[in-house]
């Protein structure tokens, strides 16, 4: 309970004692620890954190520092986690359901428990379900705040971008990755006329059969002298660092399906086909311009009503309104509705799941159903595909997006900072 609902409730509470015909030595208040901002910490949460944390100090085996030192800090971990819960009210965080058993079902993968399993591990612990729910509805509630107030403040410009990419790691980013096939027509050390021959008629087999539509696998297997020939000559998936100079300089140009000229040196030819391709470098991508209406629940717009708008605004498009002028009206994604809801072109992979699942399942015009996730609910529309090449786009994306972690931490710091010392807070 995050609003003035809870000092109202514990002041009303102390009236009512006030009035009853019992003795308040005989009842135990539960006393305010802090008063922030608009809300309260009672003395019942702290203790119950202090409690927590002591154990554990005491289960790690490491010291514990002394009980008044131990306690400011406590005290001060929940005031930042009640700013921050505040915050995520005033932006219309919303944590829905399906998120939060999604939430539960990792914890109890990571920790190789059924649901069962982790509900009863959750009553061992001395909490109730319903207990365990609400602090991991509290954690998802601060982490999206946290996200989306830090991710607001980082800037990143394209010369710290170029810097990046021009580094170890942007290299290592750039590095793509290679399923190549491999098929050796062997020559010994010092091959003679005759030899030189053979191996050479060899290689015209080889790429006659591939000609005539012969797989590369059963290829490999009639005529490699590789090692592993009967496996088709796959060599796997290899990053481009990791390919000897003699296949990475002509597998940089060559497209997926392709094969190369015969390659020769000290072990014999060798012809190799580009099977596949993947990573950060890879040139094509499958794109989607897509319409986007979202809309929140708020301190004004109760979840019920947000969905209520959104199943209200699907039925309007689908009697023939127009997405633009909706989404101008309606829509409460900052990035887009002043555009009418535009979104641009996204990659494939680029929006949540949810959405993006739901992209994939349109065809090009039509309208989803009304979508809920843990950001509120949504309307999405397809209007065309293409599939272009941003090689280059993805590298610069994935470089911003490493250095935007890189500056996370220290912007978190920063905003924690801030928002501590903007909030009103009294000690009790």
């Amino acid at each position: 309970m995050n609003t003035l609902s809870r000092l109202s409730i514990c002041l009303g509470f102390i009236a009512a004692l006030a009035m009853a015909p019992i003795s308040l030595a005989a009842v135990k208040i539960d006393s305010i620890a802090a008063i922030v901002n608009d809300d309260i910490i009672l003395q019942s949460d702290l203790s119950q954190r202090l409690a927590q944390v002591q154990l554990q100090f005491k289960s790690g085996k490491v010291k514990s520092p002394g009980i008044e030192v131990l306690t400011q800090q406590v005290l001060e971990q929940l005031i930042i986690e009640n700013i921050q819960l505040q915050l995520a009210a005033q932006k219309g965080v919303y944590i829905a359901a399906p998120t939060l058993d999604l939430a539960l079902e990792r914890i109890a993968k990571s920790n190789q428990l059924s649901m069962l399993q982790l509900e009863q591990a959750i009553l061992d612990s001395g909490e109730t379900v319903v207990q365990f729910r609400e602090k991991i509805r509290q954690e998802l509630a601060i982490k999206e705040i946290q996200e989306t107030s830090i991710n607001a403040r980082i800037r990143v410009t394209e010369r710290e971008i170029d810097r990046y990419l021009a580094s170890n790691q942007g290299q290592k980013l750039a590095d793509s990755e290679y399923e190549i096939g491999h098929i050796l027509i062997s020559l010994s050390e010092k091959p003679d006329a005759a030899e030189l021959a053979t191996a050479q008629q060899k290689v015209k087999q080889v790429y006659a059969a591939l000609g005539q539509g012969e797989s590369f696998a059963s290829t490999a297997a009639t005529y490699s002298d590789s090692l592993n020939a009967l496996e088709g000559g796959n060599l796997g998936w290899r990053k481009g660092s990791q390919l000897p100079t003699l296949f990475a300089d002509p597998i940089k140009t060559m497209q997926v399906g392709e094969l190369s000229e015969a390659i020769r040196n000290g072990s014999g030819f060798h012809v190799i086909k580009l099977l596949n391709k993947r990573g950060a470098g890879v040139q094509s991508t499958k794109q989607t311009k897509v319409n986007h209406i979202l809309v929140l629940p708020n301190e004004i717009r109760t979840p019920n009503e947000a969905q209520a708008l959104i199943e209200e605004l699907h039925q309007r498009l689908v009697n023939g309104a127009q997405f633009y002028d909706l989404a101008r009206a309606f829509s409460d994604d900052a990035n887009s509705s002043a555009n009418g809801g535009d979104l641009g072109w996204i990659n494939d992979g680029q929006l949540p799941k949810i959405l993006q699942d739901q992209v994939n399942a349109l065809a090009d015009g039509e309208l989803s159903a009304p979508i809920e996730n843990m950001n509120g609910w949504h309307l999405v529309q397809v209007v065309e595909r293409r599939t272009k090449d941003v090689g280059n786009e993805n590298l610069r994306f994935q470089a911003k997006r490493a250095l935007t972690q890189s500056k996370f931490s220290n912007e978190l710091e920063n905003w924690l900072r801030e928002i501590r010392n903007e909030a009103y807070v009294e000690i009790r």
